[in-house]
């Protein structure tokens, strides 16, 4: 099943820490999403050319899923739903939230309390791999 990978996922698979074998299994099978601003993410923590060239061909891996005016949407509409019952959200994680709402996507994040409270967001269990 086709999963929203955010950038802690992602991190965790270049370190081999868990869910890294659930990322790994989501890319050979074709099915890791990854919205851009989690792109955005990965490519600013770069050490040098190696390591850029790394986490470019783990996106090259990837569907990417664009922020458009409809998840720019989604996002607006969830961030006014979110404070209207009291809660935060960073923007990074509201615009992981909205893609994956939008798209109707689990996500798979190692910091699942940062999307706690988030109406109909579905995440993905790191403990159980995928299907190949």
């Amino acid at each position: 099943m086709k999963t929203i990978v955010d950038t802690s996922a992602l991190i965790a698979f270049l370190r081999l820490e868990v869910p890294g074998e659930t990322v790994a299994h989501l890319l050979e099978a074709g099915e890791a999403v990854v919205p851009s601003i989690c792109v955005f993410e990965l490519l600013t923590g770069v050490k040098d050319a190696v390591h850029l060239h790394q986490r470019r061909r783990l996106v090259a891996l990837s569907t990417v899923a664009a922020l458009d005016e409809r998840v720019a949407g989604t996002a607006a509409e969830l961030l006014t739903a979110l404070r209207g019952a009291g809660r935060t959200i960073d923007n990074e994680d509201l615009l992981v939230a909205a893609t994956a709402l939008h798209l109707r996507l689990p996500v798979l994040t190692v910091n699942r309390r940062h999307f706690d409270g988030v109406p109909g967001l579905a995440l993905a269990d790191a403990a159980e791999a995928p299907d190949a």
